[in-house]
């Protein structure tokens, strides 16, 4: 043993045993030890604490700007008789407005896709959670609607103070449904309950044409809201009678032109020269599509919005891009379940029978499609880490066919320089989806062994006749089922057993955790990345979603 280093004995909880742990790694005899407050935060700002952080920061600002409206219109000489008259819920009323200004600026900046893809390659892509960017958008939503509804109860508070002075002149139904205020806040309600009610996840996966078009009713709703405060309700005693006016635009505005140069810079280069190169039916419901599109510039990891005119000419849909940048073409691997996709295959050529397998018919034509694309995720960030694991469920492995062909790339030719190991881990149900990319990892396999190690898993059971054919086919060389060197592993994994198994591999390290799949396994493997990352001895998993 090196005169500076020395072995690490300690007790660990969280290993679930009672006996010390010989952890069979060295660290610096100098090292300052670290107290357990200070271990706790440190871990907590791997991964959550970032997140958080700006979710609290938002939370407190939408707070005290509340706050600050309503103390200045409660003690503002010049609405002392508006106040008299309307009470608390004159601040109340206009304080929520101030918030809902607030959020529907910060609501467009979320979908600003290619600024988002950009400025995630900055410094700022440390600081900002941009790959959350469709969370920030749903959180920023909800606070609209429980401002708004704030705003309206406040509001009909304030008809039926009104029409307790102004009597027949002025009834409540008329101020709520006629006024020019009150006739634009039902329109823009009625806008807002449609767009987030079709938003619902269950809606959205199961009508998305319904969701897709019910979602422009922004148009209405900030329409709506462009002239809903300028019909001077609130008016003041002394000076400016209305009190500067309408203000919802000086929030908008600059949000508004970004958000339209974007919706421009998509449709112009969604429209530039593609072609259809190639079209492979895979097992298991899976169409690969090659695309040429020279102007088309992408990283490994990135996905793209796709667009075929001849099944629907406004639906655009996002596919992971499965191609490296340095290929010819961009592919995407579209499973066939939904309206759109079984159209879109028929089109193709590819048709599905369950009895018999799978039967290609070659179309005449190829249809033209559009991508709108490519857009950058939390993938991209594989090679920014000296250990990276890639989990794929299903279909979900697509970014990491990318990712893959991208590293067997670099190796070939000498150009990788942080990255020092990849785990790849493939969860799937079906047998046959390993099919999809066998030959990318067999050659990755073959050639890069040390460099590369991947784990299968197969979750559904296999038929008496299936099981004997794998234990005829499997030899020491090959999997049965898959034909890798390695072994195909049946069941779900054991997440706990394999971040231990990392930890101890991979000591004092930066570890990437990367994952596309579905939302209850992003949940275990973003806490297994918590668990197991420990400040004091330098292992941290930093965990990365597929999000759009």
């Amino acid at each position: 043993m090196s005169s500076k280093t020395q072995s690490v004995y300690y007790q660990r909880s969280d290993l679930d045993h009672k006996h010390q742990v010989d952890l069979p790694f060295e660290i610096p005899v100098g090292r300052v030890k670290k107290s357990r407050l200070r271990v706790k935060i440190e871990n907590w700002l791997v991964n959550t604490g970032p997140t958080q952080i700006w979710l609290v920061a938002w939370v407190l600002a939408q707070i005290a700007y509340f706050a600050v409206s309503y103390y200045q219109l409660w003690t503002s000489p010049t609405v002392a008789t508006f106040r008299s008259i309307l009470g608390h819920g004159l601040p109340i009323a206009r304080g929520a407005a101030n918030i809902i200004n607030f959020n529907c600026a910060l609501i467009l900046l979320t979908v600003c896709r290619n600024a988002i893809t950009r400025l995630r390659a900055t410094f700022l892509g440390k600081i900002v959670p941009f790959d959350h960017n469709i969370d920030s958008h749903i959180y920023i939503a909800w606070s609209i609607v429980l401002w708004s509804y704030v705003h309206c109860v406040g509001h009909y508070f304030n008809y039926l103070n009104v029409n307790k002075v102004l009597q027949q002149y002025a009834t409540p139904e008329a101020l709520t449904l006629l006024s020019g205020p009150g006739l634009t806040g039902q329109i823009i309600t009625v806008a807002l309950f449609l767009m987030v009610t079709s938003a619902m996840e269950t809606i959205r996966r199961k009508a998305f044409e319904l969701f897709w078009f019910t979602h422009h009713l922004f148009v209405v709703f900030f329409g709506g809201t462009l002239v809903h405060g300028a019909f001077c309700f609130i008016k003041g005693d002394i000076g400016d009678p209305c009190r500067g006016g309408p203000t919802f635009w000086k929030w908008w505005i600059g949000p508004a032109a970004l958000y339209l140069l974007e919706r421009i810079i998509r449709e112009w280069r969604g429209r530039r020269l593609t072609q259809i190169s190639k079209v492979i039916q895979h097992p298991s419901k899976v169409v690969e599509l090659q695309i040429k599109k020279p102007s088309c510039k992408t990283r490994a990891g990135q996905y793209i919005f796709l667009n075929c005119p001849e099944v629907a000419y406004y639906e655009w849909h996002p596919f992971t891009l499965t191609s490296s940048p340095h290929e010819d073409f961009v592919s995407v691997h579209i499973r066939v379940v939904g309206d759109w996709t079984t159209a879109f295959a028929q089109r193709l050529g590819c048709q599905f029978d369950k009895k018999s397998g799978t039967v290609v018919t070659a179309p005449t034509t190829l249809p033209v499609v559009m991508i709108d694309g490519p857009f950058g995720t939390a993938s991209e960030d594989v090679f920014n880490y000296d250990v990276s694991v890639l989990v794929g469920a299903g279909i979900g492995v697509t970014p990491f066919a990318s990712i893959l062909k991208t590293i067997w790339y670099r190796l070939n030719h000498s150009s990788v320089k942080k990255l020092k190991k990849v785990h790849f881990i493939w969860i799937c149900r079906d047998k046959d989806a390993f099919e999809w990319f066998t030959d990318l990892l067999s050659t990755l396999e073959e050639e890069y062994l040390e460099f590369l190690e991947i784990q299968t898993y197969l979750t559904a059971s296999l038929k008496p006749e299936e099981m004997t054919n794998l234990m005829i086919n499997t030899n020491k060389d090959a999997d049965g089922l898959t034909g890798l060197r390695s072994k195909t592993f049946y069941g779900r994994p054991n997440l706990d057993q394999l971040f231990k198994n990392f930890k101890i591999k991979h000591p004092s390290t930066d570890i990437g955790v990367f994952f596309c799949g579905p939302p209850v396994l992003s949940d275990q493997l973003h806490k297994m990345c918590d668990k197991w990352t420990d400040a004091e001895f330098g292992t941290r998993f930093y965990y990365g979603k597929e999000n759009f």
